[in-house]
């Protein structure tokens, strides 16, 4: 570093100056006693190579040297620098011992303030001064803290720490493994005013826990533990005992508490200083109370919710036994829980508190004491047995529902503090963050199952990596005797989309029935029969049950009811649920809220919804934005808008992970290609084809049915263009058991219908004869497009007009049939040739289908 540079950072040129600056204290901790074990030449190539590294890293971070002895004096500008510098300097520190294989450890304090600084003149640095001078009450602070720290640890002042915890996220990929703890305020030997200490350092390097007590440096301890105190404690001591004991005996409140009433759990009041506990705690509080089949928690999106209503900012909001009670009674809850945790007597205090919220008035309280970290989640069980038992639940219940907390989520409360973040993130809306909080949790403990659990679903519903979830359900099913008795059960229902469509009804079911306030349960009921069995009238009241509820995540039954109804043509339903969910949700991320007025060619309506969505969303939801975009183009007869916006689909889901969006985009492509009679189309299909067979063979069979569809739906297509159906005769081939023994009815349904379509490519009365035989109420569009086109090719004039009618009654079912995606675009364009007089029916057969 030149002069220049250092004058400009210290902001002094030779004259005594005030500014506002960092400083670091560090000390090679028992630099003595390695003298005398090395010996004074290798000792003193030791300190040489120590010195290169702290200099190297001083000049990396922005620091300078002011003094220097067993370790160094540094000023920095911002704390931020400091804490980068020091960070790195412990890693460097351990690196070099293990190098010279000797133990080499360093203390380090950071204190921020107003120091006087000034350059020595050149006649005092050649007599031995020092180039520039730093004074003032800053040094001693730092000294102290550095005196007062651990072997390997970071001391820093409480205004050194908020500084540089605000600005943490320019640590960059090392703040992963960077943890700040707090152990409370000290008295600093010749420093008037008690400073707050706080740690910073690196798992592995630092010790991460109080520092002991010296006689220039010592905790400050509350007045009742103070020797001349002693009365004080005394009656501090009788009110500990006199206030559990009144709280025992009084007359209870009445709080008419029944089997599956809900509470609001209230946010964890800390008052510990460690931030550790913040999170982690809160979310081992609510997963421990889930746990109860007998007692009902409002989900956090719920009281989210209610609090946007109370027109109160979530994220700033504390819920407490006010705003707590208010929630209760807007959302039906019969009791507030209010956690606490504090310090008292060197032990960790947990107190939960019930509330009556019609009183506000505390209904129990119930406290247990941690005297270690470790101790503090055994606990906590405890504490929540103690709360079940106070609502009604009997004993045996508590037993036989519940696992100890350290088992069904992690002993590690850093991880459980990213989970916690995460399903916090999520609440907002801020899936990357939550995705990147729960790889965190998982690089913490990589065996915690709850975590595994929701990174699967935010795989599965937002990235569309069907794959990288399946992994995700595996991870959690080889821990799964870490999941509670409720997660376990839902965690078989979800597996079993992988196996077989009876089989997650089954699950479901059975879950719906032993949790029938769980919300998943039911909407995962609804959509094994709407989307898997197509079974409207099963699916109808499992989401209606899920929309009349007071859940945040309602609007998603409300769609898939207006999706129903959308099917049934009943437009009037359909818009009336639409507007529903509209008023609960303002973004619907797989767009499923204009299905209704695509179907009713509400085109404007349906455009400006598309325009208006975030352009932030994921490449596979881009996809899919361009694939109704397509369809409205396809509608409206304008083939090269359509094929404009899916060059546009075919570039966001080359961008995305999901194999099945980029094979979905590729037959749009096809069907359009076809339908236009364009020179590659019967290559474009083919190359589908035979890619979608080789993702068949190269996956796990059971994890993506996708492949069978859009296979069935290539053949038919194959089928009805005259050419040869030999790939798509060894595509269904290579589909037939996936298609056909795991239950799902729209895979077996649509290979039906298209076996029936290729074995008898030429034989239309045969064909006619098969696709007949599908027809049992839950048929696709497109088995009804193949009877049509039999008819008219084997001349049963009067069958053909049937099916027309029928096709043309049914646009709602085009639209919105098979998740309003997989299938839209071919039946779009199968819709559009139908022919309004029996001539143009005539001319309809010598198009690319026949």
């Amino acid at each position: 570093m030149t002069a220049d540079e250092s004058a400009r950072i210290d902001g002094i040129a030779g004259t005594t100056t005030s500014v506002l600056r960092t400083l670091v204290l560090s000390d090679l901790v028992d630099s003595t006693a390695l003298v005398e074990r090395l010996g004074d030449q290798r000792a003193a190539d030791l300190i040489r190579k120590h010195d290169r590294v702290a200099r190297a890293l001083m000049q990396q971070h922005g620091g300078r040297e002011i003094d220097k002895t067993d370790g160094f004096l540094l000023v920095f500008e911002r704390p931020i620098q400091a804490v980068a510098y020091a960070l790195a300097y412990q890693r460097e520190l351990a690196d070099l011992g293990a190098q010279e294989q000797i133990e080499l450890a360093a203390r380090i304090g950071i204190h921020v303030g107003d120091v006087v600084v000034w350059d020595n003149s050149a006649d005092d640095v050649r007599r031995g001064a020092k180039q520039t001078e730093v004074e003032g009450l800053v040094k001693p602070v730092a000294a102290r803290l550095m005196g007062l720290a651990l072997p390997r640890q970071i001391l820093m002042s409480g205004t050194a720490y908020d500084i540089a915890h605000r600005a943490q996220g320019e640590l960059g990929e090392k703040l992963a493994r960077v943890r700040w703890r707090t152990h409370g305020r000290y008295r600093l030997k010749g420093v008037p005013d008690l400073v707050p200490v706080f740690e910073v350092g690196e798992e592995g390097i630092a010790p991460l826990r109080a520092p002991a007590w010296s006689g220039k440096a010592h905790r400050e301890m509350p007045v009742w533990r103070r020797p001349l105190a002693v009365v004080a404690e005394l009656l501090a001591l009788l009110l500990l005992v006199a206030v559990p004991a009144w709280y025992f005996f009084k007359p209870a409140p009445a709080i008419a508490f029944a089997n599956r009433d809900w509470v609001v759990v209230g946010s964890l009041k800390n008052l510990t200083g460690h931030q550790v506990f913040d999170d982690s705690l809160e979310a081992a509080f609510r997963v421990g109370l889930e746990q109860s089949r007998y007692v009902n928690v409002v989900p956090q999106l719920q009281v989210r919710d209610a609090l946007k209503r109370m027109e109160r900012d979530p994220a700033a909001t504390a819920v407490d036994r006010i705003v707590g009670s208010e929630i209760a009674l807007r959302e039906g809850a019969r009791a507030v829980v209010l956690p606490t945790v504090a310090e008292v007597g060197g032990r960790v205090r947990m107190t939960a508190e019930l509330v009556d919220p019609h009183t506000q008035t505390s209904v129990y309280s119930d406290s247990v004491d941690a005297e270690a970290e470790e101790a503090m989640l055994p606990r906590m069980d405890e504490l929540l047995r103690k709360m079940r038992g106070r609502l009604g639940e009997s004993l045996a219940s508590v037993s036989e529902a519940s696992k100890p907390l350290a088992q069904i989520t992690t002993g590690n409360l850093d991880a459980l503090r990213a989970l916690g973040k995460a399903e916090e993130e999520h609440g907002r809306g801020k899936v990357n963050e939550a995705l990147v909080l729960l790889k965190e949790a998982l690089r913490l403990d990589p065996k915690f199952a709850l975590a595994w659990v929701r990174l699967s679903t935010l795989q599965n519903a937002y990235l569309g990596d069907s794959h990288g979830a399946f992994d995700s359900l595996r991870q959690a099913v080889a821990n799964r005797d870490r999941l509670s008795a409720r997660e376990q059960l839902f965690l078989d229902g979800t597996l079993s989309q992988y196996e077989d469509a009876n089989r997650w009804i089954d699950k479901w079911t059975a879950a719906a029935q032993l949790y029938p306030d769980a919300i998943a349960a039911r909407q995962n009921l609804g959509i094994g029969y709407l989307w898997y069995q197509h079974r409207l009238a099963e699916a109808q009241p499992h989401f209606e049950a899920i929309a009349n509820s007071r859940h945040p995540l309602r609007g998603a039954s409300w769609i898939a009811l207006a999706v129903i109804e959308t099917e049934r043509g009943d437009d009037v339903k359909a818009m009336a649920d639409v507007a529903k969910a509209r008023e609960l949700a303002s973004v619907m991320p797989h767009f499923e809220d204009v299905v209704t007025d695509l179907a009713a060619r509400r085109y404007d309506a349906v455009s400006k919804r598309l325009e208006g969505m975030p352009a932030t969303l994921p490449a596979t939801i881009q996809a899919e934005k361009q694939l109704k975009l397509a369809a409205i183009a396809i509608d409206q007869g304008d083939d090269a808008a359509a094929a404009r916006a899916l060059e546009v689909a075919t570039q966001y889901s080359v961008k995305s992970t999901s194999a099945s969006q980029q094979a979905r985009v590729r037959l749009a492509s096809a069907a359009l290609r076809l339908a236009t009679r364009a020179t590659d189309a019967k290559a474009t299909l083919d190359a589908l084809i035979d890619a979608e067979t080789a993702r068949l063979a190269a996956s796990q069979p059971t994890t993506d049915g996708s492949a069978t569809i859009h296979l069935s739906l290539a053949a038919m297509m194959a089928a009805r263009s005259g050419g040869s159906t030999g790939k798509a005769r060894a595509g269904l081939d290579a589909s037939r058991s996936i298609a056909l023994d795991h239950g799902y009815y729209d895979r077996s349904a649509l290979w039906q219908t298209a076996d029936c379509e290729v074995r008898f490519a030429t034989k239309p009365a045969d064909r006619a004869s098969c696709l007949e035989s599908l027809v049992d109420g839950r048929e696709y569009y497109q088995t009804h497009v193949g009877l049509w086109l039999a008819y008219l090719a084997s001349d049963a004039a009067a069958k053909a007009e049937a099916q027309q009618q029928w096709l043309r009654a049914h646009r709602g079912q085009a639209v919105a049939e098979l998740e309003n995606e997989v299938a839209l675009i071919p039946n779009l364009l199968d819709a559009r040739r139908l022919p309004d007089t029996q001539a143009q029916a005539a001319a309809a057969t010598s198009g690319p289908s026949r």
